[in-house]
Formats: C-alpha cells, structure tokens, sequence
C-alpha cells in the first residue's frame, strides 16, 4: 500500500463550533439593526415583526450557543482520506457513516433521495460500490464531495458522478434505483 494521499479532510468537533457562535452572534447582529433601524429609521416597523425578531432571534441564538457548547464538550474528529487504493471515512460515533473501501470497487458517486409513500425523503450524498452498496458521505463538517470524487477519478478513471439524483424507490417490493 502505497502512502500517497489523494484527498485529505479532517475536523474537530471543537473546528465545527465555530460555524455556530458565528451564527449566533450574528442573531444579536440582526437584533441590534432592528432596534437602530427603529430608533433611526423613517418608517415604523410592524409590530408582529418586532416581537417575531426580537423573540425568535435571541431564542435561535441561545439554541446555537448550546450546540456549540456540546461539540466542544464532546470532542471528536472527523477524517476523509483517500489514497491510490484505499477511501476511508470516521465520522464520530458512527459505525453506519464510517467506511474503508478500495477504491477499484467503487462504481459511481452519486446524489440519492429515497421516495415513498410518504414522499421524498432526505437528500443522500455517497458513493455506490460494484457490488450495489451504497455508502452515504455525510456532508456536516464541511467536505467537499467533489473534490472527493476528483481524487477517485485520477486513480480510477471509469468511476462517474451525474449531477441528477437518483430516486430510489422504496416499498411494495420496489426497491430500486431510478436515475433521472
């Protein structure tokens, strides 16, 4: 095994908090432009709208403020490396999103959404292996599918990623995949 690396991503829980103090201070942002706008601005601003924003944004704020204090409290990391054979992905705490393939049995990257008779379901990013496996990428710590697949198709030139999704099917003995 060789130990050139292709592609190489890799954050912490403690990186990804980041992202939600930046959202929440930027709720008190919102708050504090409403009240300058009423204290400065021409024209009043409804009341509905001034109880929604000063409600609901120190709310969202508060609740940001707390995911980012449990992935700090919580610490983990999570890792996509591929190599000319291998593609291995750790998320934290999840054996059914972490993977290690070879990377001459995956068959494409792929977009799938599930439909039933409930409708359509979550959006899946992943690869689909020769064997009719499919391993879900999860996008949450800010990867680049992309740029994944770019690093496959320099080793393995016949792996394919459409830009359609493909729906699949589920129930009534339907399970199966429908590109378009």
């Amino acid at each position: 095994m060789t130990d050139q690396v292709l592609y190489f991503f890799s954050k912490t829980r403690k990186q990804r908090s980041k992202l939600y103090i930046r959202m929440g201070l930027f709720c008190w942002v919102y708050v504090i432009g409403l009240l300058l706008y009423e204290e400065f601005g021409d024209k009043p601003v409804p009341e509905d709208l001034h109880l929604a924003m000063v409600i609901a944004f120190p709310v969202a704020s508060a609740i940001l403020f707390l995911v980012a204090w449990w992935h700090i409290r919580n610490p983990a990391t999570y890792r996509a490396m591929i190599t000319p054979e291998r593609f291995t992905i750790e998320y934290p705490n999840s054996e059914s999103w972490s993977f290690d393939v070879n990377v001459a049995d995956i068959k494409r990257f792929e977009y799938r959404q599930t439909l039933s008779h409930a409708g359509k379901g979550i959006m899946d990013h992943g690869i689909l292996l020769k064997d009719g496996s499919f391993h879900h990428i999860s996008m949450n710590y800010g990867n680049h599918i992309k740029e994944m697949y770019k690093a496959v198709k320099s080793v393995s030139p016949e792996v394919t990623f459409s830009n359609r999704v493909n729906k699949r099917v589920q129930g009534l003995g339907l399970d199966r995949d429908y590109e378009k």
